[in-house]
């Protein structure tokens, strides 16, 4: 099943989400004082530009792919719908586990 579900999303979104659910996983606390130097760097200045950046072509890739799936049907259909479930998803967690993040960082 899985293995099915990463053949229909194609290598190119298989990165796209694996990297947006990275963000995830390597989220510094919200507090951490940012750092320049070290694996801190990455945690506390790289991540947080790149979640908003994932968020961004998770949300075009779901534009591109509605499009597609009014143009589609049967297997091509339902491989459509299945992308753009993945990315919402996948854009719901990003805004979820981010969102408390950036509040603290723009008060």
């Amino acid at each position: 099943m899985i293995k099915q579900c990463l053949i229909q999303l194609r290598p190119m979104r298989v990165v796209l989400v694996s990297l947006a659910l990275l963000t995830l996983v390597f989220k510094a606390p919200s507090g951490t004082e940012i750092s320049y130097e070290g694996w801190d760097f990455i945690l506390t200045v790289i991540l947080p530009v790149m979640a908003p950046l994932f968020f961004m072509v998770l949300l075009l890739d779901t534009l591109i792919a509605t499009i597609w799936f009014t143009q589609t049907k049967d297997a091509e259909h339902r491989r459509y719908r299945l992308i753009i479930i993945v990315n919402l998803v996948t854009a719901s967690l990003l805004v979820l586990f981010w969102l408390p993040f950036f509040i603290e960082a723009l008060s």
